[in-house]
């Protein structure tokens, strides 16, 4: 382990052994290994003990939580560490925050580690804020001095002033959160481990949380980062890594690990239905709906779109019956984006634009749809797809196709749109003052 390198690891694996009260110490896992050798040990053993022991030893088995990890973060460094719940992504950064140890491998960190792993980490809750600052200045090996200069700096960054001499039993969630961000983020760190926590912060103080974050990096010190909010990754980690089924399947740039992750976890045309098959559809049904691809201005096949950027929609057609020719006016086709509510958000349609199409041409190469800068936020939305003449329906079928909108830096602030506030992003400046 060089000089640079501010945490190694080396064939790490962690097993846990289902069907028994999950243990995470040492101390515990230690309690366990002595317990056994002592049963291993005792020569006397009545029929009834030798049963239960068994049914345990049935009802158990082994599962591995960390699959031979090996990789090596540098000191300075800002990663992120991505990955679906059940990944193995807490169970890595409890090992390499001392919390528990792993079963195979190696972990070698240089430095101080501060590390806020879930609500309340590192606090005892008899104790106060005011004690608690102090326990964790100790442990990071500080002096009182040291966590004295920086108290005050502390107390201000989780605004807890009125109740720093109360017991941390006595705070909500989220003031725990705000003092365990402030201790670990001030009280100087070589590395800094943050997991998903900051969820339960507010939004003034996430972006307190992500100022400070970029303040650390600045200044040489490493820092890794696990957040489900990708465009919060996308904005702050310059590398990332990609944990699947406790497995590291990727280690670079966090914009393709991004791209990765969905990759695995959201599979082309995963949402996508036999659309020919659908029997709910209105209309005559010579020609049908027959399938819907999603594609980027590359034509690679996606599993879903990024807000603000190109969305092509391929649509393909199936000739079921020669149509009436005595039917006469335009082609009308329409494409319409409905939310996962139903309600409809946005509709296209041929005639709109002015573009003549025919049913030959559907039939032979289908329709080509493209939104310059997908303006919708992320989450799941519908396709209803209308065709039809005048007087004439030929097939309309409600929520014909599923697609996904996936988390990304819209604004390119590293932050997110509030969810639950609308399906629309809109492109808009908002400052002081009018123009005269």
């Amino acid at each position: 382990m060089d000089s640079e390198t501010a945490i190694e690891v080396t064939n790490l694996s962690k097993k846990y052994r289902l069907g028994t009260i999950g243990m995470t110490s040492l101390r515990e896992d230690l309690s366990r290994w002595w317990n056994l050798k002592k049963k291993q040990q005792s020569p006397a053993t009545n029929y009834s003990d030798k049963s239960i022991e068994n049914s345990q030893l049935t009802n158990e088995r082994d599962f591995w939580a960390l699959r031979d990890l090996s990789f090596s973060i540098r000191k300075g460094d800002v990663i992120g560490l991505i990955g679906a719940n059940g990944s193995g992504k807490s169970t890595l950064l409890k090992i390499l925050s001392r919390i528990t140890e792993p079963t195979k491998g190696e972990v070698k960190v240089r430095g101080r580690v501060a590390s806020l792993l879930e609500v309340g980490t590192g606090f005892h809750p008899e104790l106060t804020g005011r004690e608690n600052v102090y326990v964790n200045g100790a442990i990071l090996g500080m002096t009182r001095k040291e966590v004295t200069n920086k108290f005050d700096e502390i107390v201000d960054f989780a605004g807890v002033s009125d109740f720093i001499d109360t017991p941390i039993k006595r705070y909500s969630s989220g003031m725990t959160v705000r003092l365990g961000f402030a201790v670990a983020a001030h009280l100087d760190p070589d590395i800094l481990i943050v997991d998903e926590v900051l969820a339960v912060g507010d939004a003034a103080f996430q972006k307190k949380c992500v100022g400070k974050m970029q303040h650390i990096s600045l200044g040489g010190k490493t820092i890794l980062l696990v957040s489900h909010q990708m465009p919060l990754i996308e904005n702050l980690c310059s590398s990332s890594a990609l944990l699947i089924e406790g497995e590291l399947k990727g280690h670079g740039k966090t914009k393709d690990i991004i791209q990765k992750y969905y990759d695995i976890t959201l599979p082309p045309k995963l949402l996508s239905e036999n659309i020919i098959d659908i029997k709910e559809r209105q209309g005559s049904g010579d020609v049908i709906l027959s399938e819907v691809n999603i594609y980027d201005k590359n034509k690679k096949v996606l599993n879903g779109f990024e807000p603000g950027k190109e969305a092509f929609f391929q649509l393909k057609f199936k000739e079921l019956r020669k149509i009436n020719a005595n039917i006469t006016g335009e082609i009308c086709l329409s494409v319409n984006i409905d939310n996962s509510s139903n309600q409809r958000l946005a509709m296209m349609s041929n005639l709109a634009i002015s573009s003549v199409l025919s049913i030959k041409q559907l039939v032979c190469k289908g329709v080509l749809l493209k939104i310059y800068k997908l303006p919708l936020m992320p989450g799941k939305y519908n396709l209803t797809v209308f065709l039809g003449r005048e007087d004439c329906v030929i097939d309309w079928i409600q929520s014909a196709f599923s697609f996904i909108v996936l988390d990304s830096d819209y604004y390119s602030t590293g932050k997110s749109q509030i969810k639950g506030h609308g399906d629309i992003l809109l492109d808009y400046t908002m400052e002081h003052g009018c123009d005269e």
